[in-house]
């Protein structure tokens, strides 16, 4: 079950690499002002490449990142090595 949810996300992340390539081709082919279709591609492709490499991790550091428990991970580290935390 894992695995499916994982690659639902790695597929995610490819098809937005793909979108964002696109873009740029796009921008390179068609000899008008089109910056701003580049500007939008790059960071599709930049999450898209996140997204394939991490898979379904890459949502949850990010909802753990926004979240008010961001320190918990260093703390438990920190409580499994025997150091007390620092504030």
């Amino acid at each position: 079950m894992k695995r499916r949810y994982d690659r639902l996300w790695r597929g995610a992340g490819v098809v937005l690499l793909i979108a964002g390539g696109v873009s740029g081709a796009l921008t390179n082919m068609v000899d008008l002002q089109g910056t701003e279709i580049l500007l939008l591609g790059f960071p599709i492709a930049i999450l898209g490449l996140v997204l394939a490499v991490q898979g379904k991790r890459a949502p949850l550091a990010i909802r753990v990142e926004c979240s008010r428990h961001r320190h918990l991970p260093e703390r438990l580290q920190r409580q499994r090595n025997g150091r007390s935390p620092q504030r």
